[in-house]
């Protein structure tokens, strides 16, 4: 018998495309007439023949493919070819059951092929019309042939996403473990059930999300929580906060396997207890005995079947199928059960994990990181990080969300007046329902409040607050050998994105970097650029980064989102470098065009800085660039017995007592340099120090005096200690701390007096 023998002809209009579908039919089957059919008031079908390429003997393992297949293309009338066509047997004796590839049907519907793995409208839009037919003659080809399945031994699931809206969202190996391990609620029932919740999407669709088995001997616990949060006059509206309810999650007593496809979708409870008669289960009575223990808390019962099957299932870890369904109890409860009560078919999808979040983002799994700061930058970089599947994450931040926030913040206003930093892991932790959050930590103190035991949980440190206070405080507190200090802040009005990370052993140290960002304006164009446009705004103080938590910092949303993740996919290659000894410099240039944005990045690696302790007795230290040594000593020896010198290039910081140095000057022409002393000249000097100094915004300039002591006396000369008073009381009037450096054959010696 076929189906389309109970169809009328159309005779209603057609679209343009759906004619020009019919022709493309007609002109791939080679025929010059085909009948329209009415399949419903949405569809037509086209009734066509497919001759079937079969071995000799027929198709395999006897099923029933025949060497000619009447099938059904079935056309949307409104919305072909939008909506992609769908290929239906027409034979009601199609061996369905016997076959993968086809949707879960009703059983007096035709069955429909599956023919691709992806969206069915998107891969539609792709193909002609002539392709798509050429795919359905695969399809049979293969079903008479054995390799419909492509996946090796796997068995290929039901498809049932067709005609389900309902979706029921749980961990296929947490029902796994529990139908492999036979863990019964009750032994006399091969039986289990799972907390769950009911809930529906901003499309009124309702859907389910299990959380976790119940073994019987919590269930009077969790009875009573549930009844904490349930309010049964409002369980058909969707208005419980926590809205819980319990599923039941049912296996063959003998764990039989079976082989056949559903083809039959049970629609009503008579169908219910027919499917479960059939395999051995008394669902009427398992419904009694949990009314009994007071589980059937909800008219809708979430009842899951584990099929199993002869191989792993396809897409999964284990060889149990799950078909879900859901009872519509009238208010009697169980004793009021009809043969007619509706259930509802739902399809199953994985809940949102921290292993999914690791796949689809394609990022490697992230090292346990604390953000400090969570305003607009650091928001992003935190989703970032969360939405990749790290479920280890601290957030740092003492503030609220206020409500010109809203403009960059990733939070939304049912935030406003929050703590921002528990806002943001309250809204991580809504993410990953179905597991373990106890990795995600909010410190809602001051970052100079918090105890050495919060650092240690980490293995990065990620500043993203453009503070100098707190940039100085991480840089002189004592942090845990494995803890890795990364800042990243936004500058030059949102031109420019800056991220540092501190090499091994916290050399070097943060405030080198930030300095040295600085210094590296005279080697980069665009850096400059920045350093001077810095130095417009009439700064009396260096401020390398500008916040984006102040409402008078004008900045788009989408200029932070950008720099943010440039700064998520760098940290990400740096957590998963092998042997970090440098430290990282990474600039992102986001410039205006008139044709769009230019986008650059650069990376500068940074070698661990020489530092010197000073020599007069003072709290001071020199830090100076990698190679400064070196460069050092070889001048004093290429110039023995005479002695030479300089100046030093740099910055002095009296918050950290450091003076860092980067380059050193050489003698100017009109030095003087003898075997017992050096008088530095001045010709040329000042023009190259103020050249510097313009470059790099008026941060980085002259910072101190060298000279050699080819002799090798490894202290300061009477006539050295007359120069130190001389420059003490000229650089106290800018002010700067005087440092000198004698360099010996073998020896770098620091003096810094204030």
């Amino acid at each position: 018998m076929l189906y389309s023998q109970k169809l009328e002809v159309y005779s209603g209009p057609l679209s343009p495309a759906v004619e020009q579908a019919i022709i493309d039919i007609k002109q791939y089957f080679g025929v010059s007439d085909l009948k329209v059919l009415s399949f419903d008031r949405w569809h037509i079908v086209i009734p066509v023949t497919y001759e079937v390429s079969l071995p000799s003997n027929g198709a395999v393992n006897n099923i029933d493919i025949r060497p000619e297949e009447p099938m059904l293309i079935k056309l949307s009338l409104e919305d072909y070819p939008n909506f992609a066509p769908f290929i239906l047997s027409d034979r009601e004796d199609f061996p369905k059951s016997q076959l993968s590839h086809l949707y879960f049907t009703e059983e007096s519907e035709p069955a429909r092929l599956c023919m691709v793995r992806e969206t069915p409208n998107e891969w539609f839009a792709r193909i002609k019309m002539s392709d798509f037919l050429d795919v359905g003659q695969q399809w049979l080809y293969k079903a008479g042939t054995g390799l419909l399945n492509e996946d090796g031994d796997e068995f290929d699931p039901t498809r049932v996403e067709g005609n389900v809206l309902a979706k029921h969202v749980y961990k296929y190996d947490m029902l796994y473990e529990v139908v492999k391990g036979d863990q019964r609620l009750l032994p006399d029932y091969p039986m289990a059930i799972l907390i769950s919740g009911f809930a529906k999407a901003s499309n009124k669709r309702p859907y389910y999300k299990t959380l976790m088995p119940v073994p019987f001997i919590v269930l009077p616990k969790v009875l009573e929580a549930v009844s904490e949060v349930y309010n049964p006059e409002k369980q058909n509206e969707g208005q419980n906060k926590e809205n819980p309810l319990f599923s039941v999650l049912l296996w063959h007593p003998d764990n039989k396997v079976e082989e056949l496809y559903l083809t039959k979708k049970p629609a009503t409870f008579a169908h219910l207890k027919t499917f479960f008669s059939i395999r051995g289960i008394d669902i009427g009575n398992i419904l009694a005995t949990l009314e009994k223990q007071g589980v059937l808390i909800k008219l809708g019962v979430p009842i899951i079947y584990a099929m199993r099957r002869p191989n792993k299932v396809i897409g999964y870890n284990g060889e149990y199928e799950f078909f879900n369904f859901v009872l519509i109890m009238s208010q009697g409860g169980v004793a009021a059960i009809k043969d007619t009560d509706e259930v509802i078919i739902q399809s199953h999808i994985e809940p949102f994990g921290s292993m999914l979040a690791g796949y689809i983002s394609g990022k490697p799994k992230s090292a346990s990181t604390l953000y400090v700061g969570a305003g607009s930058l650091g928001s992003k970089m935190i989703m970032h990080d969360a939405r990749a599947g790290n479920l280890h994450i601290g957030v740092q931040d003492n503030k609220p969300l206020l409500q010109h926030n809203l403009v960059r913040h990733e939070l939304f206003a049912q935030h406003v007046g929050q703590n921002k930093a528990k806002a943001i892991v309250e809204t991580i932790e809504n993410f990953y329902t179905t597991e373990s959050t106890d990795g995600l930590k909010a410190y809602e103190q001051s970052v100079v409040l918090m105890k050495a035991d919060d650092w240690e949980p980490y293995k990065y440190l990620v500043d993203t607050t453009a503070s100098r206070q707190v940039s100085n405080y991480l840089t002189l507190t004592d942090l845990p050998s494995q803890l890795r200090y990364i800042k990243s802040e936004i500058a030059d009005e949102g031109k420019l994105g800056l991220l540092y990370a501190e090499g091994s052993d916290r050399n070097p140290r943060m405030d080198d970097l930030l300095y040295y960002t600085c210094y590296l304006a005279t080697k980069d164009q665009k850096l400059a650029n920045w350093r001077r446009a810095d130095a417009s705004r009439k700064i009396e103080t260096l401020n390398i980064g500008l916040g984006c938590s102040s409402a008078t910092s004008i900045m788009a949303d989408d200029q932070i989102s950008l720099h943010a993740s440039a700064f998520s996919r760098t940290i990400v290659g740096l957590k998963h470098q092998d042997a970090i000894k440098s430290g990282i410099i990474f600039t992102c240039h986001a410039e205006n065009a008139s044709t769009g944005i230019v986008l650059s990045s650069n990376t500068f690696d940074v070698q661990p800085f020489e530092v010197l302790p000073c020599q007069s007795g003072s709290e001071w230290s020199v830090r100076m660039l990698s190679g400064t040594c070196e460069r050092l000593l070889k001048l004093s020896n290429d110039h023995a017995p005479v002695e030479t010198g300089g100046v030093l290039i740099g910055i002095a910081n009296y918050k950290t007592k450091v003076v860092h140095v980067f380059d050193i000057l050489t003698e100017p022409q009109d030095s003087q340099g003898t075997c017992t002393g050096f008088k530095r000249g001045i010709k040329g000097l000042p023009q190259e120090v103020e050249a510097i100094k313009n470059v790099t915004g008026d941060v980085i300039g002259y910072v101190g005096e060298w000279h050699t002591h080819p002799m090798d006396l490894k202290r300061l000369s009477q006539k050295d200690m007359e120069t130190i008073n001389d420059l003490k009381v000229l650089n106290r009037k800018v002010p700067i701390p005087t440092c000198a450096l004698i360099v010996t054959t073998d020896e770098v010696l620091p003096f810094v007096f204030e």
